[in-house]
C-alpha cells in the first residue's frame, strides 16, 4: 500500500469512527430514555442492555456511517483544495476513491459475516432484558410437525437448548404408532435426548383379548435428528432476530415441511444483501463529486448528497420491512432493488475507470 492510499484510508476511517460512535451513542441514548421506566434493577443487566443495544443499532448505523464518512471526507478535501490538488498531480477520481471503496467493502463483508454468528441476536437480548429482567428465553405450548413426527413442547429454551414436558407422536401411514413422553429434553450432538422417557407403542393390528398398548420406560431416548432448538424460535417468533446460518437451516427445514418461508427469506436477504447498500451508493456519489470548489455550491452539494443517501436508504429499508410483513416478495423488494443499484454502480464505476 503506497503513501497516498494510507493517507486517504486514514482520513476516511477517522471520519467513519467519529460518525459511527456518535450516531451509535445517540441511538442508544434514545433507547435508554424510551426504556427508562422499564430498566432492570441490576447494574450488570443495564451494562449488557447498553452493549446489546449498541450492537443492534449497528445494523442501521454502520451503512449510513460508511456513506456519510465519504461525504464528509470529500467535502473536507474540496474545501481545503486537497481534492483539486490531487487531480492536478495526475491522480484520477478512481485512484482517489478506490482505497475508500475497498475499505468500505471489507467492513461491509465483515459485518455480513458477523451476522452469521450470535451477533445477529442482539435485539432479542435487549427485548429479554427489558420485558423479563433476565437474559434467557423460552417458548411455550408449541405443537409442530417434523418429517413423520408431531411434537409438542410445553416449554422450549432455545438459548439453553433444553425443553420441558415433551411429547413426540410418531406417525406411519397416517396412524400414530408410538408416543414418547419426557419431562425434560436436551439438544446434544444434533439430536434431542429425552430423559426418563415413557414410550407407548400402539399395535395397528387390533385383536380381541390382546392389549394393543405396549408401555416401556427408558432413561434416555434420542430422536428428532437435526431439529435445532433455535429453529423453533425462528418459526414462532413473529418479530424475532435470526442469524444467516440459522435462517438457512430453518428455510431448509420449512421447505421440507411445505411451510411458507417468506419471512425467513426476507430476513436472510436483508442480512446478506442490504449492508452492501453502502459501498454501492459510495460509487454513485464518487461519480458526481465536483473537481473543484470554485464553481460548485458546497452547501447545496452537501445537502443534496446527504438527503439523497437518506432517501435511498429509507426506500430500501421500507421495502425490507414490507417484505418481512408478507406484503411483498423478498426477491422483488430486496434482491431486485439491490441488483438495480449494483448495475447502476457498476456502470458509474466503469465511467470513472474510463476517465
Amino acid at each position: 500500500m503506497n503513501l497516498f492510499s494510507r493517507y486517504i484510508i486514514t482520513l476516511y476511517l477517522k471520519y467513519f469512527f467519529i460518525l459511527f460512535v456518535s450516531l451509535e451513542c445517540f441511538f442508544v441514548l434514545i433507547d435508554l430514555v424510551k426504556y427508562l421506566d422499564e430498566l432492570p434493577q441490576s447494574a450488570n443487566l443495564i451494562v449488557l442492555l447498553i452493549f446489546y443495544d449498541f450492537v443492534y443499532a449497528s445494523n442501521y448505523i454502520l451503512p449510513l456511517s460508511l456513506v456519510l464518512a465519504q461525504i464528509v471526507l470529500v467535502i473536507s478535501m474540496l474545501r481545503n483544495s486537497q481534492f483539486t490538488a490531487f487531480l492536478a498531480l495526475g491522480y484520477s477520481k478512481l485512484r482517489i476513491f478506490l482505497p475508500i471503496f475497498m475499505v468500505s467493502f471489507l467492513i461491509t463483508l465483515l459485518f455480513v459475516l458477523l451476522n452469521a454468528t450470535p451477533f445477529a441476536y442482539a435485539k432479542e437480548r435487549v427485548d429479554l432484558i427489558i420485558e423479563r429482567g433476565y437474559l434467557g428465553s423460552y417458548k411455550n405450548d408449541l405443537f409442530i410437525k417434523y418429517n413423520d413426527n408431531y411434537i409438542y413442547f410445553e416449554k422450549v429454551f432455545p438459548l439453553l437448548k433444553t425443553a420441558e414436558n415433551v411429547k413426540v407422536y410418531e406417525v406411519f401411514n397416517k396412524q400414530v404408532i408410538k408416543i414418547i413422553e419426557a419431562p425434560r429434553a436436551v439438544f446434544i450432538q444434533d439430536k434431542w435426548r429425552l430423559e426418563n422417557a415413557k414410550i407407548t407403542t400402539l399395535d395397528s393390528n387390533l385383536e380381541i383379548g390382546k392389549n394393543p398398548l405396549k408401555i416401556e420406560e427408558q432413561k434416555t431416548y434420542e430422536t428428532l435428528q437435526g431439529f435445532k432448538p433455535k429453529i423453533l424460535d425462528n418459526i414462532y417468533e413473529k418479530q424475532g432476530s435470526v442469524s444467516i446460518v440459522d435462517a438457512l437451516e430453518a428455510i431448509w427445514l420449512l421447505k421440507e415441511q411445505g411451510v411458507n418461508t417468506q419471512k425467513l427469506r426476507s430476513s436472510l436477504y436483508s442480512l446478506i444483501f442490504f449492508p452492501f447498500f453502502a459501498p454501492l451508493v459510495m460509487v454513485c456519489l464518487a461519480r458526481f463529486t465536483p473537481n473543484s470548489n470554485r464553481y460548485a455550491n458546497m452547501s447545496g452539494i452537501t445537502l443534496g448528497m446527504i438527503l439523497g443517501v437518506l432517501i435511498v436508504w429509507g426506500v430500501f429499508f421500507s421495502f425490507s420491512r414490507l417484505s418481512m410483513s408478507g406484503f411483498l416478495l423478498p426477491e422483488v423488494s430486496i434482491i431486485l432493488p439491490i441488483g438495480i443499484l449494483g448495475l447502476v454502480s457498476l456502470w458509474l464505476f466503469l465511467r470513472l475507470f474510463k476517465e
